[in-house]
Parts: structure tokens; C-alpha cells; sequence
């Protein structure tokens, strides 16, 4: 078999996956190498963990200071090393005479004189290092002793699996803990949100008919933005699909045209952008280009990197449909998408109210990679 490579990717990310290097010192390990100095009557017993430069060592069993608090040596004092390679045991009865360890400046400098060494394989075939027993006179080890350690090896490896284990369900819980902290907060701000939105509305209505009308889409389109990031664990939503969406539910969707690369909408963004187009989208059905057989809308985006957090800049532009008029005095929609969704984008939305149709602009912060 040929020798297996101690740098290799695979090996080094399955060795980083346990955990375990530098870790505490762990009761359940400390038991196993004091079972095994007890069985084979060895002096020293450890776990070994063969890094790239270093061995450490998980637990041991009478190893004398300064290294039993050291828990490391470099890897040139490293038998285990050989252990990792072969993917095999490695037998040695005396080191001084042993022709791949007896240069090792373990034997003079440690008084290695005997090593028995098997290997802790994963399930994937990843040898991440060694159990061993180590004596520092000459020896030689029975067929009963290479046998306990596979054994012991394997009890080892179930350990590391559960130690695994249990990290990833701690990790796991912190996730929901976040998780729900992150829905809480949503929650707090999504009925912020409403309260705005019932507010700007009943200032701009003059009937209850009309009230539950203007209220009813868009609660309806706050509703659909958040079965989104449901879909999405409440983590992000594609721009595109967030227009795609609102366009489903209204007729000529078909005479809109949307260009841009997609881009992850974290929650709080992705609310305001869609509850924003679900705004433009209705004053153009209802007033502007959409209102025209021959009106057409154009949205495009682009993302803007920057060092604090890129921006995304999205773009509405109606063209075909009535004259536009400066409005006398603001709106429903300027205001809702000025007060209420202006500062959930940590941005601006500004519009251009062109005689030949409005213009929009959606400025967003996004948030710097990693936060």
C-alpha cells in the first residue's frame, strides 16, 4: 500500500472536523490510555492526533514532564507519524534497531526504546492518528497486544464520533438559538411595519371600503415576502424571485422586463424590497404605465461592492403609459416607500416623477460578507 500523505485536504479537514486538536483534556480518552498502559504493562499510553507539523497528544498515560503538560511534540519526534502513512500498525521493538525510527530524536532525547502504534481510522478512510503504547526498554509485543489495541483504537474512534456528535447538536442549537432570536426580532419589526402601513393608510383613505382595499394588498404582499424566507429558514430570498412573485399576481406582468444577476436578500431587506415593488407595481396598474395597452416597465439591478457592505441598486422605469404629473402633494405610496421602507432598506427610495413615466431607485445596503 502506498503511503498516505499527512498534508493531504482530506486528511486535514477530517482531522479539523473532530474538534479536537488543542482541546481539553478529556476523562473518557484519559480512561482509555490508562486501560491500555494497565493491560499491555506499558509506561506510557497515548492518544495521538498527527497534525502537519506536530503530533498532539489527546490524552496520555504516563508521560513525564515537561511534555505530559506540553501535550505536543513537533512532528520530527513523532512515531505516529509513520502510523499515519503506512495506514497500518507499526510494530517496533527496538527503536535503536528499527530501520524507519531508529534516526528519530525521540530515542535519545525521550528514551523511546518501544512502540506499539495502530491507527484511528474514520469511516471515510481518513487515518487522523494513533493509539500506541510506548516502553522505554526493549520489548517485544505479542500477537494478544497489537489485538487489545485495534480494539482499544476502536473504542477511540466511537468516542471521537460522539464527541463529533455532540458538537454538531451543540452547534445545531445555537443555530436555533439564533434562529429564533433573528425570528423575534423580524416579528418586532414586521409589526413596525404594519403599524405603518395601517397609519399612512388611514390618512389616505376616505372610506372604510376603501381602507381595506388599499390595506388588504399590502399586507398581502408583506405575507408573501415572508413565505419566502420561510422557504428560505429565514435566512435570504433571491431579488429575482421576490419580483417574479409580485409580478404572478398582477395582469401585465408580461410587459415588464427585469434584467440583473441574483443576488440574496437578507430578511430585513428582502420585506422592504419586495413590499416596495409591490407598491410601484400597483400605482403602475393603476396610474401609470401599466394602465396603457402600449406602457411597458423596465426593473434592472446591479450590486455596487463596497468595504462596508456592497449596495444594490435597483431600478424602475415606466415608459408608454399616460403623462406624468408631479403630484401636488405626496402620496400614500411616496410616503410609505419614503418613511416606512426607506429606513428598513438602511437606504433610500427615490422617484422621478418624468412626464414620459416615473422612475424609481432602490438604494440598499447589504450586509458586509461574514455579518
Amino acid at each position: 500500500m502506498a503511503d498516505v500523505d499527512l498534508n493531504t485536504a482530506e486528511r486535514r479537514a477530517a482531522l479539523l472536523a473532530t474538534g479536537l486538536l488543542d482541546s481539553p483534556i478529556a476523562a473518557e480518552f484519559d480512561r482509555i490510555t490508562s486501560l491500555v498502559s494497565r493491560l499491555l504493562r506499558a509506561p506510557v499510553a497515548l492518544v495521538s492526533l498527527v497534525d502537519t507539523d506536530r503530533q498532539f497528544f489527546m490524552s496520555s498515560f504516563g508521560l513525564p514532564e515537561p511534555l505530559a503538560s506540553a501535550r505536543q511534540t513537533p512532528i520530527s519526534h513523532s512515531f505516529c507519524q509513520h502510523v499515519v502513512t503506512s495506514a497500518a500498525p507499526l510494530i517496533v521493538e527496538d527503536a535503536r534497531a528499527h530501520p524507519v525510527v531508529c534516526d528519530n530524536p525521540a530515542v535519545t532525547e525521550l528514551g523511546v526504546a518501544a512502540y506499539l502504534g495502530v491507527p484511528l481510522t474514520t469511516p471515510a478512510g481518513q487515518v487522523l492518528g494513533s493509539l500506541c503504547a510506548i516502553d522505554t526498554k526493549v520489548r517485544a509485543w505479542s500477537e494478544a497486544d497489537i489485538a487489545i489495541m485495534k480494539d482499544m483504537a476502536a473504542i477511540v474512534m466511537r468516542e471521537i464520533a460522539l464527541h463529533g456528535e455532540i458538537a454538531q447538536r451543540k452547534h445545531a442549537e445555537q443555530q436555533q438559538q439564533v434562529l429564533i432570536a433573528e425570528l423575534h426580532h423580524r416579528v418586532k419589526n414586521t409589526l413596525a411595519v404594519v403599524q405603518g402601513l395601517v397609519e399612512l393608510s388611514i390618512r389616505h383613505t376616505e372610506s372604510l371600503d376603501a381602507f381595506r382595499k388599499s390595506i388588504s394588498g399590502r399586507i398581502a404582499s408583506l405575507a408573501k415576502s415572508h413565505t419566502l424566507l420561510v422557504e428560505g429558514q429565514w435566512l435570504s430570498v433571491g431579488l429575482r424571485t421576490m419580483i417574479e412573485g409580485e409580478l404572478e399576481a398582477h395582469e401585465g406582468g408580461d410587459r415588464i422586463s427585469i434584467s440583473g444577476d441574483d443576488v440574496a436578500l437578507p430578511s430585513r431587506i428582502a420585506v422592504a424590497v419586495g413590499m416596495a415593488m409591490h407598491e410601484l407595481i400597483t400605482n403602475a396598474v393603476k396610474h401609470g404605465a401599466l394602465s396603457a395597452p402600449e406602457g411597458r416597465v423596465n426593473v434592472s439591478w446591479t450590486v455596487v461592492p463596497k468595504p462596508t457592505g456592497d449596495i444594490l441598486l435597483l431600478d424602475w422605469f415606466e415608459r408608454g403609459g399616460p403623462t406624468v404629473l408631479p403630484p401636488t402633494k405626496p402620496g400614500f405610496g411616496t410616503l410609505l416607500l419614503d418613511r416606512v421602507l426607506g429606513p428598513e432598506l438602511n437606504g433610500k427610495i427615490t422617484t422621478v416623477f418624468d412626464p414620459a413615466g416615473l422612475k424609481a431607485r432602490i438604494e440598499a445596503q447589504l450586509p458586509a460578507a461574514g455579518v
